[in-house]
């Protein structure tokens, strides 16, 4: 049995790259080899593939599936279109030595995908929404309990800055690698009321995200790009939020990948890779909120499409085993139905107003997906490409949260909030957020 261990970059830098136009493709044909793609009813790891591919045949030729008919060279039948490394380890293996027994270090299990799990589980342009909601509600908190005026030189116009800190902890299955990271951004924008009964703006946003993988590796990326919005409130109680967003994300990984051969000779090495994607999203949410004295409570619903286009990239190393990877998309839709509840507390200084709310989100898109790879080193007009799968993902999970906003004379408002994911099959997402608004 061959040896593979295979170590990546998950995450929003969206490394799995694949074919676009074809999901699911039960044939793909590389230089006259006609190469047996998995289906969903046999998922296979990255490891499982490649081991497939790089396995010897009987008359001792390394890479059987992977070279197919393409020519050797003479004597030592490695490949004539490959690269160094790569013919190497795929030439005339000898005969006699025992196949090494056990399984691929690690799990086999290939860490290019938790960008369609964490794609899924991660909101990014509604959480601009959601803290200018916050900021209106304290504003109607504010007539409500007293206390603060809010005065401004320029009426209507407001500035704000958020700083955001995220953990997230992604669970290892025989498909995924597992990881911890961590996540610091922020956003700086502007709103304005045009009319009374609509406020626009705009914000923009950086985010640094770093992984350490649990079975060794790690990842950097850098996400950035502008945010546009707008609540519109026609009649008392009632509301409807829009955004939208675009988002480039540039990524960076430093790992390793190995691989032993029948006749226990090991290959690998160090790898890196730049994976970078262009991402939209969209959200619309509505609500209306009950008032009790200082008391604000209501039902809260939201709509919520994303879609990234990830750029093809190589792996750069010298082992041989680096990967092509194709571009691909990804496109999640997803429906949140919760409810938020507020009070205003009168001070003689401003007015407080802690907020706590809860929802349950579930996810239309972003099935399991097929990830199309070729190896770097296989210079064939038509090398092979081959494809694995992703873990299936989890449908309905939810978030609670709570925060305090503290407004002040001025036009001036502090918050502080904090978000939980809970019940999510694969991931723990932990994010906290503090921030200032200014009426100008």
């Amino acid at each position: 049995m061959n040896h593979c261990t295979t170590t990546r970059k998950p995450a929003t830098a969206y490394p799995n790259c694949g074919s676009a136009a074809i999901r699911q493709p039960r044939l793909l044909v590389a230089a006259g080899l006609v190469v047996a793609a998995t289906s969903d009813a046999a998922a296979q790891s990255l490891d499982q593939q490649i081991r497939a591919l790089l396995a010897k045949d009987g008359n001792q030729r390394g890479c059987a599936q992977l070279v197919g008919d393409s020519p050797r060279q003479a004597g030592s039948l490695q490949p004539s279109n490959f690269g160094p490394q790569l013919a190497s380890l795929c030439g005339s293996i000898p005969a006699g030595n025992p196949p090494p027994v056990g399984g691929a270090p690690g799990g086999g299990a290939a860490n290019n995908s938790a960008a369609g799990a964490a794609f899924s589980a991660l909101g990014q342009a509604d959480q601009v929404v959601k803290k200018r909601r916050g900021h209106a509600d304290s504003d109607l908190g504010t007539t409500k309990g007293g206390g603060s005026g809010d005065w401004a030189l320029l009426p209507g116009l407001n500035l704000f800055f958020n700083a955001d800190y995220r953990e997230l902890d992604r669970r290892q299955t025989e498909l995924e690698r597992g990881y911890a990271s961590n996540e610091a951004g922020f956003s700086l924008g502007i709103d304005a009321m045009p009319v009374d009964w609509a406020v626009a703006g705009l914000a923009v946003n950086y985010s640094h995200w770093h992984g350490d993988q649990f079975n060794g590796g790690g990842f950097d990326t850098d996400s950035y790009g502008p945010t546009l919005f707008a609540s519109l409130f026609p009649w008392q109680g009632f509301f409807a939020d829009l955004s939208f967003q675009y988002l480039r994300k540039d990524g960076s990984n430093a790992n390793r990948r190995d691989y032993l051969r029948e006749d226990n000779t090991n290959f690998g090495g160090a790898i890196s890779g730049t994976p970078g994607a262009d991402q939209f999203e969209g959200n619309l949410s509505t609500g209306y909120d009950f008032t009790l004295g200082g008391l604000t409570l209501g039902p809260r619903g939201t709509l919520r499409y994303r879609h990234a286009a990830m750029d093809a990239y190589s792996e750069q190393g010298s082992s041989g085993l680096e990967l092509r990877y194709l571009a691909d998309r990804l496109t999640s839709v997803q429906s949140s139905v919760g409810a938020q509840a507020s009070y205003a507390i009168s001070t003689s200084w401003g007015v407080l107003v802690p907020q706590v709310n809860a929802d349950w989100t579930h996810e239309y898109d972003n099935g399991q997906r097929t990830v199309y790879v070729q190896f770097a080193q296989d210079y064939r007009a038509l090398p092979t490409t081959f494809g694995f799968q992703t873990d299936r993902p989890d449908r309905d999970f939810f978030h609670v949260g709570g925060g305090l906003v503290a407004v002040m004379a001025d036009g001036w408002q502090a918050y502080a909030n904090f978000e939980a994911l809970l019940g999510h099959a694969y991931f723990d997402n932990y994010i906290g957020t503090i921030g200032i608004r200014l009426g100008l």
